[in-house]
């Protein structure tokens, strides 16, 4: 088949357009958009396999049913499958007179060996293709990479015991978070949680048991706020909250909420979990809120005035929300 120059400059455009994409979903959409607006080819579909499961020949869809079914033909899609399953190494490319269709495998990832299908009403050549082909390759490979090396730096980053994050990632996004509420003028607040009487449930019934609780805890804290907040463990039974964007009375809210649902929460521990068998728990926490710009101008100011709030609950009765402002609690 003759090379098509323009399909050449069109790869090449796009190659210069999506620049370094770091993120696989972005990039598949890139070329999705890429070959339906230049080849006029239909909905690009994804599929997987695991060469070290158990059924080698199942092959997992990653797009929306609906594209499946609005633009392909249930016959097309088995047509697809039972070529995949051969596990191609190169491009395929099956033709008909006027409707050609199209395997690209894009490479490993996460144990998925994953594959570009389209179908188009043109003929692409095998330069082309394998041009286009040798770019997602090496594209996906870069895109692994980083993805793993953004893994390894946020396990820097994490809790071992909660899976939330660490003193150390606060530090850094509270700094962040300064910095934009100066350029933007939006406010931000800390919340500062401590387990009231932690100490003796980890002298009375080991360390295995105060572990679970402070994983249960985390849990809770993590359920009560916004998928916009971050949540760490600052040490200890001391876990933090940074609400962005938020006002006092936002940051009140958000608090009460934690309290009330870990006062609320009955927590078990297992017989084989326990020095004193299995047991049930309930327990409180004493919350201190500060907020920015009102209550501190920076880092050191707004986490001092935080926890000064925290013990204030604790000295005034426990089970309780503090805030330079008023003091509030559950009851």
């Amino acid at each position: 088949m003759k090379v098509n120059t323009d399909d050449y400059q069109k790869i090449l455009d796009f190659i210069c357009k999506v620049g370094e994409v770091d993120d696989l979903q972005h990039f598949v959409d890139y070329i999705d958009n890429f070959l339906q607006n230049d080849f006029e080819a239909s909905p690009v579909l994804v599929f997987s396999t695991n060469p070290k499961n158990p059924r080698p020949n199942q092959i997992r869809s990653h797009r929306a049913k609906e594209i499946d079914d609005l633009y392909y033909h249930k016959d097309e899609i088995k047509s697809f499958k039972d070529e995949l399953r051969r596990i191609p190494k190169k491009v395929s490319k099956i033709g008909k007179e006027k409707l050609f269709f199209y395997i690209i495998p894009v490479g490993m990832i996460h144990e998925q060996t994953y594959f570009l299908c389209f179908k188009c009403n043109r003929e692409i050549s095998e330069s082309i293709l394998d041009y286009f082909f040798q770019f997602i390759n090496n594209s996906i490979s870069k895109i692994d990479k980083l993805q793993e090396a953004s893994g390894l730096k946020n396990l820097v980053y994490k809790d071992d015991v909660t899976g939330l994050f660490n003193q150390r990632r606060f530090t850094s996004d509270i700094d962040d978070a300064i910095d934009d509420s100066k350029k933007s003028e939006r406010k931000f607040s800390v919340i500062f949680i401590d387990i009231d009487h932690f100490k003796q449930v980890n002298d009375g019934h080991g360390h295995l048991v105060g572990t679970k609780l402070l994983k249960d805890v985390a849990s809770i804290i993590k359920n009560c706020v916004r998928p916009s907040d971050f949540c760490y463990r600052y040490g200890g039974d001391e876990f933090v909250v940074l609400v962005k964007n938020c006002s006092f009375a936002e940051s009140k809210v958000i608090g009460e909420r934690i309290l009330a649902n870990i006062s609320s929460e009955i927590f078990y521990v297992n017989d084989s979990e326990g020095l004193q068998g299995g047991s049930e728990f309930k327990l409180t926490v004493s919350i201190g809120i500060a907020c920015f710009p009102e209550d501190a101008s920076s880092r050191t100011e707004i986490v001092k005035i935080a926890d000064k709030m925290m013990y204030k609950a604790k000295q005034t009765g426990r089970g309780k929300v503090c805030h330079t402002k008023e003091l509030f609690s559950d009851k």
